[in-house]
This record gives structure tokens, C-alpha cells and sequence, in this order.
């Protein structure tokens, strides 16, 4: 936190003395501010007559911080007392339970909350505030409180706004524009059915709702799609449908009575969806198991037979088997069934991998060959024919069924976990000499499918009105006007003072790298990506891993070592981890 040493000015008296400091380019005015107040509906109630216009979402990416710095890039008043040039910097504090607001060596005593109220702007000027140093604009009110001595920011944004820095987050811009647009219609009809006139904010920034972080003007497919969907949501029998979506459904779409305990809702039911599975980019999770075991073998195959050993011990005793003179070995598999719906017999996520197994047994030559050998009451032990070891002993084969919990058994042996709530799509595959056991679904597996969308709508053609009736089977579109009212000019002019020239997309610092490459290594730059968009750099080289940092274009790395997956490990003088090759090169590129 950096030291105010300039004039401290409480907010009981900040008309008188702020009028007093034209030196800081702020006026003293009483102006009336007209306020959108949003008609708001119940969660899946009947379609509004007035549809709200407006919808306020809480900032989580800057809450639980006692520091926020605030760019004014356009036309703004706050607390119906002051207003600021267009490029002015603000910071804010939280100071013992109050707000402080810095600005050009000035602070304000704001209290419990400040208001950042939007006008007018002049015609194709960005008018919008950017947030935390970031370049992403968000174009709304900002009222900014205290919680718990961290800043609590909600923004009220108008819906269309809203909805273009959400689409390219939830669906990446890249995807076909008939895939964004059945998006941004679900994006639309979900924060429409959210709204809560009951609480403070409608919806939060994140996949608890859905992921919105500003509009970034780069995202030219994605505000396409907004835009030519304009006020279209998906209704079912005269109330907006809740339009959940996922990523990725494994092949299988998930009621929400599954997922949730909510009521069966007739259009969020499970169905086979061939779409999502059928696209390579849908997160899949895999263990090839081999199906001899006498042979050289791979880890899984490994980890798995271990995870079996004891198991068949316990089945061998319970059916009579003396194991202090019989000794056995796992031999090969014959086949892996998954089986037991969690919620329904035949399909859906499975409770059971059912492994018949190979065994054979070495054992004191007691029988003749003959002699009947007795089945366990579930005739899970089969017995084949016996091989004569020696004049005492005799090897024996025979095969034997278990099934293994999918959750958390299997899953956890294998490293097959997507999921934290425990919901994959267990898929088995056979060749001549192995088992694939692939885990599929990344989310909740409710409602669209964005893997699924772009696939009907890359590969086979499908428009949003497709897409969307497969998804919410039933359902229909109709258009709202959700366009937001005209913003209210501001009745004053600016002092003569010029304030800061504001700059479009305000670059952000680059992350020191001033190590040489050795022999082994090479320099590359981020070059393929927007000027004003970011790169993951992740901590393992897997798109779910953790994400350590955001780098941005032109940002200068130094790669340790090429992986044949497509992902580098690289390193600055701050940080190493991992990005994709395809979004560096040799070159600098231009600022």
C-alpha cells in the first residue's frame, strides 16, 4: 500500500474543499443521476413482460483484497460529488474498515461504499472502467463496499454488455459461430432466470454461475454472436428453460435431478450425446490395461494387478481355497464390464468395474482330475483343466469375477479422476492385446454441451436453433428486449486542465527474463496470441493443471525442455512452468 502524504479530506466535507483543489482536475456538482433499477424475476419463472436490462454481478476476482485500482476509461461521476478526466488512475483502500480513495497524491474518506456512476460518452469512445491493471474493459456502474475489510465490488452492467465478456470465456472465440451463438442465447436465458431482487448482486463472476471477465474487443466471433442473438432465450412451456451448460458431457448428457436433487425437469434429462464424444478436444482421461500379465506390463497394469492381489486372496479363502498351501498368480484379463448405474441400470455414470480374471493356482494334488470342483454360490470361480506340477503338486486354472468400486477405487488407482464430484462417464475399449479404460466428462453434464456444440456445429453443420433443441429437446426461442436504456449525460464541462491521455489497451508489465539460452534451450516469445489477451502458464503441462500465471504478448521465455505433447517448460526470472508451443515463436513480433 503506498503513503498519502497529500491532503486527507472526509466525505462530510469533500463538496466544499474538493471544489477548492482545481489543481486535481475534480469540480464540485450536484447532478441528478438517473438509475436502471432491473425488473427482476424468480429463478425459472414465467417470462417477464418487462424483461430487466441490467444485471449486477459480484467481482470475485477482486474481492477479498484491500486494494483495488480503478482506470477511468470513460464518463464517470462518484458518489454524486466528483468526477474524474477520462485516463484518470484511481486506487482504493480499505483502511480499518472504511474506504479511502487515492488520486494524484489527494485522498478521499468515502466511508462504507463508493459509487461509480456511467454516462454519456461521445459516439465510439470506450466508456467503461479497467479494473486491477487489467486490459479488459467493464462497462457499468461500480459500487464498491466493505466485507469483512476487503473490498466488495458489484458491478451493474447492461445484459448484452454483460453477455460479450462472458461468451469468449465460457466458449473459446476460435469455436464456430453457430457453437457461440447457441452460448451466448444460454448465457442469456441462465443470467435472465438468475436474477434475485432478494439479494444484493444477481450472479458472481465465476463457474458458480457463469465465468465473465470483461470485454475484450479482440473477441470478434464471440460479440458477433451476442450481437446477432440480440434478446433471443430459450423458453419451455411459457418460462425461460434453466439453461445450464457444460463443458464437456463424456458422451452423455446429465439430468439435473442427478446432478442436483432438484426437480425432473423435462428437457434436463439423460440422453446419448455422440457429438461430444466424437470430438477429439473433449477432455478424456485414459489407462491402457494389458491383458496378459505374464508378459512385460506398464504401470496401470501394474497399480492395477497390485490393487487385485488381495482382493482374489479374500475370494480364494472364502471359497475354500487353503492359501497357506496353495499359492496363485494373475495371470491375464478377459474382459472389464462397467456395470451398475449410479442412478439408472443401464446407462449413465457406472458404480462397478466387473475384471474377469486369469488365475492360475498351484496346489497339493488332493483331487483327481475328475473330481468335481465346487462353484461359489454367485459362480464367480470357474474351474478349467489341471496340469500335473509333480508326483505332489498340481497347477490348476481357473477364472474369477470382481467388481471394484468405479468411485473411488478405480479411479484414484489409475489417475483417471476429471472431477472432483465424482460424476465421469466410464468408457471401455478392446483390442488384440489390451483394455483402455477412458474417463469423459469435464463438468456437471448438464444441459449443452460446448465440446458437443462446436462438434454438430464444425463437423456437421448444425445452427444455434439445432444445437440448442438437442440440448434443451422441447424448448423454443423467443426474442426480449433487453437492449438497455440510453446512459444520461453528465451536465457540466470539464475544467480546462487537461487530465492523463488515456491509451485504448494499456499494456501490461512483462515478467523479467535475462537468462541466456545453453545449447540445449532457446528463447521464444508469446506471438500467438492478441495484443490484448493472455497466456496460461500452467504448473503442470495439462490443461487442467493449475494456472500460475497470465503472460502476455511479446513476454520473452526461456524453454528448458520440448515436450511431444505440444507443451514447453519454460522459465523467466520469476516463475517456470508450462505453455503451449503453439503460442510462441522465434521473433519478438511488434508492440
Amino acid at each position: 500500500m503506498s503513503d498519502i502524504s497529500s491532503t486527507t479530506i472526509s466525505q462530510s466535507h469533500a463538496k466544499l474543499s474538493f471544489g477548492s483543489c482545481i489543481r486535481y482536475n475534480l469540480i464540485v456538482f450536484i447532478v441528478l443521476v438517473l438509475s436502471i433499477s432491473p425488473i427482476h424475476q424468480a429463478f425459472a419463472s414465467t417470462i417477464p413482460e418487462k424483461p430487466p436490462r441490467q444485471t449486477r454481478v459480484l467481482l470475485t476476482s477482486f474481492q477479498d483484497q484491500n486494494q483495488l485500482r480503478i482506470g477511468i476509461y470513460g464518463s464517470y461521476t462518484m458518489n454524486d460529488y466528483l468526477s474524474f478526466q477520462r485516463g484518470s488512475q484511481l486506487s482504493i483502500s480499505v483502511i480499518e474498515g472504511s474506504l479511502q480513495v487515492h488520486y494524484q497524491g489527494m485522498t478521499y474518506l468515502a466511508g462504507n461504499s463508493i459509487h461509480l456512476v456511467r454516462h454519456q460518452a461521445e459516439e465510439r469512445e470506450e466508456n467503461g472502467l479497467r479494473l486491477g491493471d487489467q486490459l479488459n474493459l467493464f462497462p457499468g456502474d461500480l459500487l464498491v463496499k466493505v466485507k469483512d475489510n476487503c473490498i466488495y465490488p458489484i458491478l451493474s452492467i447492461p445484459v448484452e454488455d454483460y453477455l460479450q465478456g462472458v461468451v469468449p470465456y465460457e466458449m473459446a472465440d476460435e469455436f464456430p459461430l453457430e457453437a457461440l451463438k447457441a452460448q451466448a442465447i444460454a448465457a442469456r436465458t441462465y443470467t435472465i432466470a438468475h436474477l434475485k431482487p432478494d439479494r444484493e448482486y444477481d450472479l458472481v463472476d465465476n463457474t458458480n454461475d457463469q465465468v465473465f471477465r470483461g470485454l475484450n474487443i479482440s473477441k470478434i466471433n464471440a460479440i458477433r454472436a451476442v450481437t446477432e442473438t440480440a434478446g433471443l432465450v430459450c423458453v419451455y412451456g411459457g418460462k425461460l428453460v434453466n439453461a445450464f451448460y457444460t463443458a464437456s458431457n463424456g458422451g452423455m448428457t446429465e439430468s439435473a435431478y442427478n446432478a442436483w436433487g432438484r426437480e425432473k425437469i423435462p428437457y434436463l434429462s439423460v440422453q446419448k450425446d455422440p457429438f461430444d464424444i466424437e470430438n477429439p478436444q473433449s477432455i478424456m482421461r485414459t489407462a491402457q490395461i494389458y491383458k496378459d500379465f505374464t508378459q512385460s506390463i506398464n504401470t496401470h497394469t501394474q497399480l492395477l494387478r497390485d490393487y487385485l492381489l488381495p482382493r482374489v486372496s479374500q475370494r480364494l479363502n472364502e471359497n475354500g481355497y487353503d492359501l497357506q498351501t496353495t499359492s496363485f498368480e494373475i495371470t491375464g484379463l478377459d474382459k472389464i464390464v462397467a456395470h451398475t448405474g449410479k442412478y439408472t441400470e443401464n446407462q449413465g455414470v457406472m458404480s462397478y468395474l466387473r475384471f474377469d480374471l486369469l488365475l492360475t493356482l498351484e496346489m497339493p494334488d488332493l483331487l483327481q482330475a475328475d473330481d468335481e470342483i465346487i462353484l461359489d454360490e454367485n459362480n464367480e470361480i470357474e474351474a478349467l483343466p489341471l496340469t500335473q506340477v509333480n508326483a505332489n503338486r498340481v497347477k490348476k486354472l481357473i477364472s474369477i469375477s470382481l467388481d471394484c468400486p468405479v468411485f473411488p477405487d478405480v479411479e484414484q488407482l489409475l489417475s483417471l479422476s476429471i472431477n472432483k464430484n465424482q460424476n465421469e462417464i466410464v468408457i471401455i475399449t478392446e483390442d488384440e492385446t489390451s483394455f483402455m479404460i477412458s474417463f469423459a466428462r469435464y463438468g456437471h453434464g448438464v444441459g449443452l454441451s460446448q465440446r458437443g456444440a462446436e462438434w454438430m456445429a464444425g463437423q456437421y453443420g448444425w445452427n444455434y436453433e439445432q444445437i440448442l433443441r438437442f440440448y434443451y429437446p422441447g424448448s423454443n426461442l423467443q426474442r426480449l428486449d433487453t437492449q438497455s436504456p440510453a446512459l444520461q449525460r453528465i451536465q457540466y464541462t470539464y475544467l480546462a486542465t487537461p487530465g492523463p491521455i488515456p491509451t485504448d489497451t494499456p499494456r501490461p508489465t512483462l515478467m523479467p527474463q535475462t537468462q541466456s539460452a545453453n545449447e540445449s534451450q532457446r528463447i521464444v516469445y508469446v506471438t500467438g496470441i492478441d495484443k490484448n489477451s493472455s497466456l496460461n502458464m500452467r504448473q503442470l503441462p495439462d490443461y487442467l493443471s493449475e494456472i500460475l500465471a497470465r503472460l502476455y504478448y511479446g513476454q520473452e521465455l526461456l524453454v528448458l525442455q520440448t515436450l511431444e505433447n505440444g507443451w514447453l517448460q519454460v522459465k523467466t526470472d520469476v516463475l517456470t512452468g508450462y505453455v503451449r508451443e503453439e503460442y510462441v515463436g522465434n521473433n519478438k513480433g511488434t508492440d
